[in-house]
């Protein structure tokens, strides 16, 4: 069974607001852009302080935020100082400079180095492999908007904590009972279809969503089974969904995904194609104006794409919008020098400090919905109270024409009542009977009780009304 965590289904249907930076290779909040200052002697091995650091880094080439360093002296800053400190001097997001790194073959620190470094453990430190000399490395600044520091300081606690855990193992073999999320993907893969170009599409609620030929299912599974029991011992639990399982950190559901990268070739073309295509040509040949003028137009695909045997594996974040591209938290794939399985431990530690970010950035969006609220709340009571006030003054109007009504006929029945009053029952003394039943029944309509009957009924004053002092009479 996989493990059941209580969520609100809402979160996966918040609107996404960029809050921090995605990429292939690992999350962080993007930093602002710093000052570039690069290198001059620096000792192998050890992390450099700040003022060291400055005083070792001088600008080499460029100005503005364009800048350039050789491997070499790329190389020895990496291994000097923490990367995510490093990328701030360049004025870029740690991921950023990760991603220059690996583009020019450059080993960086692995995951851990730099808290069992601080902690006098043995390192190892691979040499730079051999590469151009001349080649210039050029940064490009992007400015961005910089973590708040509690974000920093909670993502460094989660890699440190991150650090101190044993390293995610792929077992060479697929193990003889796998995880309930692996053994969920499998069925799945498993009785799904392969599609035209040799694809199986498995998609499960209690399963990894994945898109592999049938030569990786079990490498698929080994590493889906590793990285199971590693969020298990982590305490992330599995929720399910429609679309795939979400592994839940800190509250926040990823939505996880494994494929197999495509490879193509040339298309081979079938004799019914070769005779479709001459039939095109001739057709071309007879009615040249009919068709484009492009002369390498075939009637049958160029290429053919197929398994390649290479795996990748990406979250996202679930409490985005689908159509926002920060959604994407991590990617990590196959590469000529690590395999999928080397990444685990990153992208494990990626989830981490990702659900820091989304955390904050829900609570961010919260207080602005609370603001909003409050907002609209307070405008609402006070269109209430604008209308209270407009039926008031509509209602003391009111009032006023029917005293002066109630004036007019108590004025006309006291002199009718004197002039042509006689006590008999002659139409006359009864229209002066019913004239005086009228004013009396004004007059009492102006009593106090009355009023306060009246005024209550028809709801001119709540509590959200100023009570009227002295100062307004």
């Amino acid at each position: 069974m996989i493990n059941a965590l209580p969520l609100d289904s809402s979160l996966e249907r918040q609107p996404l607001r960029r809050a921090v930076k995605r990429s292939p290779d690992c999350f962080f909040a993007h930093p602002c852009a710093g000052t570039f200052l690069p290198i001059t002697n620096v000792k192998e091995g050890a992390a450099m302080p700040d003022t060291e650091q400055n005083e070792a880094i001088q600008a080499v080439g460029g100005n503005g935020s364009h800048r350039s360093l050789t491997r070499e002296e790329l190389y020895a800053l990496v291994w000097q100082t923490p990367m995510s400190r490093l990328a701030k001097t360049f004025g870029l997001s740690d991921v950023g400079l990760r991603k220059i790194c690996v583009k020019h073959d450059i080993p960086t620190p692995p995951l851990g180095y730099w808290a069992k470094l601080a902690h006098g453990k043995r390192v190892h430190q691979p040499p730079l492999p051999p590469g151009d000399a001349n080649v210039k490395i050029h940064l490009v600044a992007r400015s961005g908007p910089a973590a708040p520091p509690a974000v920093t300081t909670a993502q460094e606690a989660a890699l440190a904590q991150e650090a101190d855990k044993p390293a995610i193992t792929v077992p060479a073999e697929r193990p003889a009972k796998l995880h309930p999320v692996a053994a969920a993907t499998s069925k799945a893969v498993r009785s799904a279809k392969a599609d035209s170009e040799g694809f199986k599409h498995g998609k499960a609620a209690s399963g990894v969503e994945t898109s592999i030929g049938a030569a990786s299912i079990d490498r698929a599974l080994c590493i889906i089974d590793a990285f199971a029991r590693a969020a298990d011992e982590r305490g992330h639990p599995f929720r399910e969904h429609g679309e795939g399982v979400r592994i839940v950190v800190d509250g926040v559901p990823f939505a996880w995904r494994l494929y197999e990268i495509k490879d193509r070739v040339p298309h081979q073309p079938t004799k019914e194609e070769l005779r479709a295509q001459a039939r095109r040509e001739e057709d071309r040949a007879r009615w040249p104006s009919l068709y484009s003028s492009r002369s390498d137009t075939n009637v049958y695909r160029s290429w053919d794409y197929l398994p390649s045997g290479r795996l990748a594996m990406a979250f996202t974040d679930t409490t985005c919008s689908p159509w926002d591209r920060s959604r994407l938290i991590g990617q990590w794939r196959d590469r000529k020098s690590k395999r999928l399985e080397e990444y685990l431990d990153e992208a494990i530690a990626t989830l981490a400090t990702a659900a820091v970010a989304v955390n904050h950035r829900l609570a961010e969006e919260a207080e602005r919905e609370r603001r909003r609220a409050e907002e609209l709340e307070r405008r609402r009571r006070e269109q209430a109270r604008r209308e209270r006030a407009l039926k008031r003054h509509e209602f003391i109007l009111k009032k006023a024409d029917e005293y002066g009504r109630y004036e007019r006929l108590a004025a006309f029945a006291s002199y009718l009542g004197r002039k042509a009053y006689r006590y008999g029952d002659e139409p006359v003394d009864r229209l002066i009977s019913e004239l005086r039943t009228i004013v009396k029944v004004m007059e009492e309509g102006f009593a106090r009780e009355a009023l306060q009957d009246e005024i209550v009924r028809l709801q001119l004053y709540t509590e959200e009304d100023p009570p009227v002092g002295p100062a307004y009479l």
